[in-house]
């Protein structure tokens, strides 16, 4: 491994998506930050994400959407132009990203190892991060490595900055006093749990608690017909604020909740960063790999039943990576399950 730069005096970090992973990336940035304190730190990420950590301090965003046709590679190179980086992080491993990490003029240019690496991700890097199982959060940590910084100065924390402001723009559309956040849709669908079980836990989960039940989420036409059918098959009225809210919103609603209730998705670690506890629904990936970084205690996991089901092979004989890309691998996680990690989570609450 290299000695730490000393002289490392600009740094290049390319992250654009998803919401989740950028959370995510926060702890490696500290990272950066704690050890190489005089270093320009510059983040290449889409408008969205950046809107998620304005306020993040000593980082220069350049935001960008993500890439869709040769133009507007073009005009990322002549953003780039005139300027030098010590350090490339191509933090992210998808073909039409990739391509940015050729026009981003460094020295080093450091990426993932071939495993995680994808769409010839390898071909636009000099160096990459070791070969590990780990939590996503771990693998960006793993690019402070490649600088020589060792594991005990990692900054083992992610971060979402918010303001005062931000919490009086939820005033209007958080019921007053405690509330539990229900997250019920993924970027993908397998990863997404039926409308009637999500429905049978806020119903659960206000009998239990008393606390009224919020839904969050997109607005995309699937977000919206799942939350409408949770909203329909719950027997306790909901506050649906799918599509409602900005992503500020959406993070200060999160601060200031009881808990969330979601699979595999972005707002899980927004929570996660802000403290808030999550009951998290995991069947598609290992939540070791892919769950809340901070606190797993009240997550559900059947990525082994998954596995075994599915692949034929239990989830210690299959690639760490491996997601089970089957539509019935969510039906494994049973109502019952879930509301254990309610009232469980609920009752910790309760002791604070």
């Amino acid at each position: 491994m290299p000695a730490p730069v000393e002289s490392l005096s600009s740094l290049c970090l390319v992250r654009l998506s998803a919401l989740g992973d950028v959370v995510l990336a926060t702890a490696l940035v500290r990272t950066l930050q704690a050890n190489f304190p005089r270093c320009r730190l510059t983040w290449v990420t889409t408008p969205l994400a950046a809107e998620l950590l304005r306020g993040l301090d000593g980082v220069e965003f350049v935001v960008i959407d993500k890439p869709r046709r040769p133009g507007d590679y073009l005009a990322f190179r002549r953003r780039m132009r005139g300027r030098r980086f010590d350090v490339l992080l191509a933090a992210q491993a998808n073909f039409r990203v990739n391509l940015l990490h050729a026009f981003v003029p460094a020295r080093r240019k450091i990426g993932f190892d071939a495993r995680r690496a994808r769409d010839l991700h390898t071909w636009f890097v000099s160096e990459t991060i070791p070969r590990r199982d780990e939590h996503l959060a771990d693998g960006f940590l793993a690019f402070a490595g490649a600088l020589g910084v060792a594991p005990e100065n990692y900054v083992r924390e992610t971060v979402v900055p918010l303001a005062e402001a931000d919490f009086a723009g939820i005033a209007g559309l958080r019921p007053a006093g405690r509330y539990l956040v229900m997250n019920p849709a993924a970027s993908k669908p397998e990863r997404t749990w039926p409308a009637e079980n999500y429905a049978a836990v806020a119903d659960f989960a206000v009998s239990r608690t008393g606390w009224p039940v919020v839904l969050t989420g997109g607005g995309g036409p699937r977000e919206k017909e799942l939350a409408q059918a949770v909203v329909r098959c719950a027997v306790q009225p909901i506050t649906d604020l799918t599509g409602r809210t900005t992503v500020r919103q959406l993070a200060a609603l999160l601060a200031r909740a009881e808990g969330l209730v979601a699979p595999d998705t972005g707002p899980v670690h927004i929570a996660d960063a802000l403290g808030t506890p999550v009951v998290g629904l995991y069947a598609v990936a290992r939540a070791a790999l892919a769950g809340p970084w901070r606190d797993q205690r009240y997550c559900v996991d059947q990525y082994d039943a998954a596995s075994r089901a599915f692949l034929g092979r239990p989830a210690a004989a299959v690639d760490w990576h491996r997601r089970v890309h089957h539509p019935g691998a969510m039906a494994l996680i049973t109502v019952d399950e879930v509301c254990t990690k309610v009232a469980q989570l609920a009752a910790d609450r309760e002791r604070r």
